[in-house]
């Protein structure tokens, strides 16, 4: 219950009978990375109680997967955990992006969108309702603070995404991706 699954459809493609399609529902997913990417990187936690990058990535994943199994249901990796450059032009922070999605719900949204603020707010994350759109086909809600500097949940009909991004740590995002790359091997 709520197993997170890393296939094809994180790399932006769904297979069906052997043939590769294009993904045609974005809107979701980057609408959250947008309004995720524009709450800025700033961590909340005071000085000096600073976190180091591998301690940010284990955050992030922690709160999104213990979000998922609060819902339920097969989730995808759409996106990480990425490591990118806290900010423009920070070449010495990193943080940690994370989205995952899943087949939508016509009912019970409301009652899975409560759930995974409970989790939140356990974490120590603020907690908003927001307005995704229209006549109320998604409901949604943002969380930061705490060991985020942002998370997101849309609870549609077709689709649930939840994107989150870690608090900044120090770090260099090319040496860490390069160092994760090599992990792998």
């Amino acid at each position: 219950m709520g197993e997170i699954r890393r296939d094809e459809a994180a790399a932006g493609t769904t297979t069906r009978d052997g043939s590769r399609t294009q993904r045609t529902a974005l809107l979701g997913p980057t609408t959250a990375l947008v309004l995720l990417v524009l709450t800025g990187c700033v961590s909340t936690a005071p000085r000096g109680s600073e976190v180091d990058a591998a301690t940010a990535k284990r955050s992030i994943v922690d709160l999104v997967e213990r979000s998922t199994s609060a819902v339920g249901g097969d989730w995808t990796v759409y996106r990480g955990p990425a490591v990118e450059p806290c900010g423009q032009d920070v070449g010495d922070r990193v943080r940690y992006v994370y989205i995952v999605e899943r087949a939508g719900s016509t009912t019970g949204r409301q009652r899975d969108v409560e759930a995974v603020r409970a989790v939140w707010e356990d974490a120590g994350t603020d907690v908003v309702d927001t307005d995704t759109g229209g006549a109320g086909t998604r409901v949604s809600i943002r969380g930061t603070s705490g060991p985020v500097t942002s998370i997101g949940l849309d609870a549609g009909p077709d689709r649930y995404s939840m994107s989150g991004v870690s608090v900044c740590a120090p770090g260099n995002a090319s040496e860490l991706r390069d160092d994760e790359v090599g992990d792998e091997r």
